[in-house]
């Protein structure tokens, strides 16, 4: 079955300030990370799906400019399993910074192992508060494409909201794993 990576890189990054994809990270920019974790998992490919192409230009992985232009992930993730056409796209946020090569590899062993529509990753911090994370997921092209089209054509910009009509399952991670950052105080926790 083929796979490929996408990572969605399509925000605007207000309350950052700065573009998230170009943050420093693991000693490399951000997107360059991503796309590396990807890059193993995915020997169909890995893009970057998101808006303004010449930002990326100098990045050896190809850019999808997002179908509906600048809808959301939703539309990042339509924009990728359209591409994709068949097997698996792995979906990755460019902002989910602590997501690993493991994480991946648990959602790929899940996805082969059930007949989940969207495999996702998903923790609980102490006082079981969960978080569920489906920018950090698997999703099986033939059975979600034409249900995440036709969602973002009726105007569903949640993503979550798309996930509960699908055959899901989850795969738990590190709750620090799914750390999101937006502002430069979450980022700045991040380098401390």
């Amino acid at each position: 079955m083929q796979r490929r990576g996408y990572v969605l890189a399509g925000g605007k990054s207000r309350r950052m300030g700065a573009d998230k994809a170009f943050l420093p990270v693991s000693s490399q920019a951000a997107i360059e990370r991503q796309c590396l974790l990807l890059q193993d998992l995915c020997p169909d490919g890995v893009f970057i799906v998101g808006r303004n192409k010449e930002l990326f230009d100098s990045l050896p992985w190809a850019h999808l400019e997002d179908q509906c232009g600048g809808q959301g992930p939703l539309d990042g993730i339509a924009t990728a399993l359209n591409h994709a056409q068949s097997g698996i796209a792995f979906i990755l946020a460019v902002d989910l910074f602590m997501v690993t090569k493991d994480d991946f590899d648990a959602l790929y062993l899940a996805m082969n192992q059930s007949e989940a529509d969207v495999v996702y990753a998903y923790s609980a911090d102490g006082t079981h508060i969960e978080e569920n994370q489906p920018l950090c997921s698997a999703w099986r092209v033939s059975s979600t494409s034409d249900i995440v089209n036709r969602s973002l054509v009726a105007g569903t910009r949640k993503v979550s909201d798309v996930v509960k009509g699908l055959r899901t399952m989850r795969v738990h991670v590190p709750f620090s794993h799914l750390a999101n950052f937006n502002s430069p105080e979450d980022f700045s926790g991040l380098k401390s």
